[in-house]
């Protein structure tokens, strides 16, 4: 008797087990179908706007306007805009890049970056005479969404006072506590839903804000983060 009743155990407890990793299992399988569209999702739920940090390279150096700087060979530099800018600004339609032997100084708009009927002006990293331009940027803009330190860059400048300009630069940690700050300062400008359209539920700026805020919103933004004009 008592042998009986010790199998009868095992086996309910195993029977539980059974039924508890089913039940398991058929919540698992209803949520699979629920994201590939098998099944219908309650409109109140709410469905999170993807957003990610923004990357900024280590062995770049960065203008507070959002362009940043690499050293080549001689006094010449790479630039381009940073991470953060096509975060911003969304799938980039166009780029107003400069031509070879153009003249710029550091901190005065040296391109501008165009989406839908946004337009940013962005500020040269570092002064000198653009000496080359990327011709692959002009034949498809989005490379500067795709790879902004690499493939994306959009001018070589042969400088003319490195000494001089540098102090004006930040390297990386010290530039993601620039932008810190600025967004910190940011979010004193704006009311609850306008920061909704702006920043993420991780407090990051979403892909293509440019597009979502209004006029007088988006000239703050500008103003604020990218020390220029919307224009």
């Amino acid at each position: 008797m008592v042998i009986i009743l010790v199998a009868l155990t095992i086996f309910v407890a195993i029977s539980a087990q059974a039924f508890l990793h089913y039940l398991a299992r058929k919540r698992e399988v209803t949520r699979l179908e629920l994201r590939r569209g098998y099944g219908t999702v309650s409109p109140a739920v709410a469905v999170p706007v993807p957003v990610r940090v923004p990357q900024f390279p280590e062995d770049f150096y960065y203008h507070n306007g959002h362009a940043w700087m690499k050293f080549e060979e001689g006094n010449r530099i790479r630039v381009g805009l940073d991470d953060f800018t096509q975060q911003v600004m969304g799938d980039i339609d166009e780029i107003e890049i400069p031509l070879r032997g153009s003249k710029l100084n550091q901190g005065e708009v040296a391109w501008k970056v165009c989406h839908g009927n946004r337009k940013l002006s962005q500020l040269a990293p570092m002064g000198g005479t653009v000496v080359e331009v990327n011709e692959k940027l002009r034949r498809d803009p989005t490379l500067a969404n795709r790879s902004p330190y690499e493939e994306g860059w959009i001018l070589k400048i042969q400088a003319k006072a490195l000494n001089k300009e540098m102090p004006e630069l930040m390297d990386s940690f010290q530039f993601k506590a620039h932008v810190d700050q600025c967004k910190a300062k940011l979010m004193s400008f704006f009311n609850n839903q306008t920061l909704g359209l702006a920043y993420g539920d991780g407090g990051e700026v979403i892909k293509g804000v440019a597009g979502k805020l209004d006029e007088r919103t988006w000239k703050i933004l500008v103003s604020q983060l990218f020390h220029s004009s919307a224009e």
